[in-house]
């Protein structure tokens, strides 16, 4: 009997196993795929969120949903998508922002890790770039300045997220004007007052300002990188003008840590795919973008390298959050 008992128990357990094996193996995507994107609707970030989604539905026949989920300098949604399963079906669109700079900000504050992430693919890089409120004189950033303090509020400078806001201190820093630091949930919000003359001047990307520059509504007065944007030939950079900025803001897909290969496979080729696409060049170009391969490879490097960059940058802006 205890025999008869023991080989039961025994083909029991072997049905169990067999039947989690068969759980394991059922084909990904099972279910919707969430992007989940740290940034409002209209953001860069949500906008290359949903194209990337198209890519992604069609890359794998899966339900693709972009969830907007703004807040705490990107922290919100990235948390979210840092304590997700790493199953396939919750995708982060990075950024400059969430994925590096708040590393350096927000030491003490910050409930995410470098670590609980894996790069999958970089889709966006864009130096930010420093605008002046329809009024304010002068072609380049110091005469912008002596401009601005002129104003009857005085010289501000408007930001929509944690690069934007060193790159602000260290051009204060750097140019010796006392410039004050307005922060804005994003560089819509900042690009919307310095249009109606509430600040006097913005840091922010082309993809968020591009429409009010075609409408005169605002004014670049140099690209904060090393190399002028093509889209904007005629604007020197702020190292051509004597200051020592040299930025980007990007977007780069992660998935939590752990999750199986396979799947990483497939959404690093809906990435490259995109990129490659109709669709991706027009929204990089109009963006003001550069060209991005959308490699594995590069992605990993590239945000090494970008989380060791952020450490030097909110060093030497002397930002301190709480």
């Amino acid at each position: 009997m205890r025999t008869r008992i023991r080989s039961c128990a025994a083909l029991l357990a072997g049905l169990v196993l067999a039947a989690g094996g068969v759980h394991a193996a059922d084909p990904w995507p099972a279910k919707p795929i969430t992007i989940v994107a740290p940034f409002g609707p209209g953001s860069t970030t949500d906008i290359i969120s949903r194209l990337y989604a198209k890519f992604i539905q069609e890359e794998t026949g899966a339900t693709v949903v972009v969830e907007n989920r703004p807040g705490a300098n990107a922290m919100v949604g990235t948390q979210q998508a840092a304590k997700a399963p790493a199953d396939g079906y919750t995708v982060l669109m990075g950024s400059g922002t969430a994925n590096a700079a708040n590393y350096a900000l927000f030491v003490d504050r910050i409930a995410y890790k470098a670590e609980n992430f894996e790069a999958v693919a970089v889709v966006f890089a864009s130096p930010p770039v420093i605008f002046a409120a329809p009024g304010i004189a002068g072609e380049t950033v110091q005469k912008a300045l002596a401009s601005a303090k002129s104003e009857p509020r005085g010289a501000s400078c408007g930001t929509g997220n944690a690069v934007t806001l060193v790159a602000c201190e260290l051009l204060k820093r750097q140019s010796g004007v006392d410039l004050v630091s307005v922060s804005y949930k994003g560089n819509g919000q900042s690009l919307t007052d310095l249009a109606g003359r509430q600040i006097t001047l913005a840091i922010a990307d082309m993809g968020a300002a591009g429409p009010l520059v075609a409408d005169g509504r605002v004014r670049p007065v140099a690209v904060a990188a090393k190399q002028r944007l093509p889209g904007l030939p005629g604007v020197p950079t702020a190292i051509e003008q004597g200051l020592d900025m040299d930025f980007l803001s990007w977007n780069v897909v992660f998935v939590p840590a752990g999750t199986p290969p396979a799947v990483i496979e497939k959404l690093n080729a809906a990435a490259r795919r995109m990129l490659r696409s109709p669709e991706g060049i027009k929204l990089r170009q109009a963006s003001s973008g550069l060209e991005v391969d959308g490699e594995r490879a590069t992605a990993q490097k590239f945000v090494a390298d970008e989380i060791a960059k952020w450490e030097r940058y909110v060093r030497d802006s002397g930002v301190k959050l709480p």
